[in-house]
């Protein structure tokens, strides 16, 4: 048996005072404590340290998390705002006839379809972004050409008479009403504006003068030819102001509001036709007009 360790207490002028033997076992036992407590200390610090990082890490996840989702909302409504515009664009196509889509193709074809790229699920914000880019990438060359048609349809709206030629109260509406003489029913083809004589009579939209002169119901009157079938007609003009194949703009003078002809007073008979059919001038006229 190996013999214990010794402890000797020694005073201050160096004689000693106290011997004290201690087994081995619990001097190794003394000296391991502290460095137990060490490593644990140490451990502790290393899990806290690694806590502390997964904390960031799971943080840095849930963000993420957070931006993906936003990323899918958004991305969701982008889809539905794509949706909502190929609606509108096959709604204007409609509008503006199928003949602009080009002549239909012979013979006959067939297949299953695949399904429209915004029905698809996407697995991820990749697939999203994909998807998107697909439609957008998809409606680019519809909208280009929608544009070209639009830009086209723009230039024969710009003919059309579609501004007021006078200001004035309507007094009599086009269509049926009691005859001013007679009392019975008659079609009446225009509107009768009710306005002081001598009121400029402004050309609404460019065109060729047809008719300038004075004679029948009308009295003294104007017809214009504004292209693509439609012509315009003022009656009962005090005064004209221009003359047969003369080329007019908008805002150009024609004329002077009077009460020639077939008429029971100052006013301007407004008449539109199109094909050579009269037609309600109301469905042409922007009230916001000037």
């Amino acid at each position: 048996m190996r013999p214990p360790f010794s402890l000797v207490f020694v005073h201050g002028d160096g004689s000693r005072v106290l011997r004290l033997n201690v087994p081995r076992w619990l001097g190794y036992a003394t000296l391991a404590i502290p460095a137990a407590i060490a490593t644990v200390v140490a451990s502790l610090g290393a899990a806290r340290a690694l806590i502390a990082y997964q904390r960031g890490e799971l943080a840095g996840v849930s963000d993420q998390y957070a931006m993906i989702e936003s990323f899918r909302s958004g991305a969701s409504s982008v889809r539905a705002e794509l949706a909502s515009w190929k609606a509108l664009h096959a709604s204007m196509w409609e509008a503006l006839g199928p003949e602009v889509l080009g002549a239909p193709k012979d013979g006959g074809v067939g297949g299953i379809p695949e399904p429209a790229s915004e029905h698809r699920i996407a697995a991820g914000p990749q697939d999203e972004l994909a998807l998107l880019l697909a439609t957008v990438a998809e409606e680019g060359p519809r909208l280009r050409e929608l544009e070209r048609v639009i830009g086209r349809t723009g230039e024969v709206v710009s003919a059309l008479p579609l501004r007021w030629p006078v200001r004035g109260r309507v007094n009599s509406e086009f269509g049926r009403r009691p005859s001013p003489w007679s009392g019975s029913a008659e079609h009446h083809s225009g509107l009768d504006i009710s306005t002081p004589p001598g009121t400029p009579i402004m050309c609404p939209a460019p065109g060729r003068v047809v008719t300038a002169g004075s004679g029948g119901d009308y009295g003294r009157h104007v017809v214009i030819d504004h292209g693509n079938g439609v012509r315009s007609l003022y009656g009962h003009m005090s005064k004209v102001d221009v003359r047969p194949g003369q080329e007019v703009d908008k805002g150009t003078l024609i004329g002077l509001v009077g009460s020639s002809g077939r008429s029971t007073g100052p006013h301007l008979h407004y008449e539109l036709r199109v094909a050579g059919k009269p037609v309600n001038p109301r469905k042409f006229l922007w009230d916001g007009a000037e």
